[in-house]
């Protein structure tokens, strides 16, 4: 179900076909690989006929600000479809993603999700944004071990607990972990040594709630990393006369009269 509010004659305007002004080549390329909605009041996916209308080049959808509910009717575009948008919507659950075997950008924040799950079939997929939800628990990660994900921003829910970041040690390529940023935060944030053991725990980071890892210097222990000692620049101290002779080479005494 589709609903445009506000847009009926100029709908129909905009329906009819352009024969003043070609679409050209580049444009009509553009056109039937991404479809972007923003705002329009779509309810559902299932049935949308900007998305049944071309499956076969469709690869990025962006469907930010509308009312979803759930994910479905996407099976066909799994041999195509890379980037999929649909935050802020009203989504619950995370389904209806097992056939996109392309994917390579998913963006859930700003829903209603409270667990991750359906990632298993997801062996594309190298950037997952699921801020601004009631996410508790990273387990659903599990799903994506060995895969190429490199980012994951969860900003602005309830993960508590430092074990937790278990669940990313199985992520080889994750550089970026978002679980702070703008004030948006994690309860787990305020924990004490938050980013020590995070960034002891996953060495494979090179950017924790947007600051390098480097910066941290941890040993794997959780310490940090003391300066190595500098030479000393002061000269060597002075001996006097008297501690400099050599009493193993002195003068032999002269031979007697």
């Amino acid at each position: 179900q589709f609903r445009a509010p506000g847009a009926s004659s100029r709908g129909a305007a905009e329906a009819l076909p352009r024969r003043c002004a070609p679409m050209s080549a580049d444009a009509d390329e553009a056109e039937s690989t991404s479809l972007s909605l923003l705002n329009e009041g779509v309810i559902s996916l299932e049935g949308l006929p900007q998305i049944s209308a071309r499956p076969a080049r469709l690869t990025s959808i962006n469907l930010h600000c509308n009312r979803i509910s759930t994910i479905g009717g996407l099976d066909h575009l799994g041999s195509c479809l890379t980037s999929l948008n649909l935050s802020s919507n009203r989504i619950q659950v995370m389904g209806g993603l097992c056939h996109l075997r392309r994917l390579e950008t998913l963006d859930l924040s700003c829903n209603e999700i409270s667990a991750i799950d359906d990632l298993a079939a997801l062996g594309s997929l190298r950037r997952l944004l699921l801020s601004y939800n009631r996410i508790s628990s990273l387990a659903g990660l599990l799903q994506s071990h060995g895969g190429p994900l490199e980012a994951l921003e969860a900003y602005g829910n309830q993960i508590s607990l430092l074990r937790e970041a278990e669940y990313l040690r199985g992520l080889p390529r994750l550089g970026s972990l978002v679980l702070f940023r703008h004030g948006a935060t994690n309860p787990v944030c305020g924990e004490p040594g938050y980013r020590a053991r995070l960034v002891s725990l996953l060495p494979q980071l090179r950017t924790l709630d947007g600051v390098a890892t480097t910066a941290s210097r941890i040993t794997p222990a959780g310490a940090p990393t003391l300066p190595p000692p500098q030479p000393s620049l002061s000269p060597p101290p002075t001996t006097t006369a008297s501690s400099s002779i050599d009493h193993h080479h002195q003068p032999p005494p002269p031979p007697p009269p």
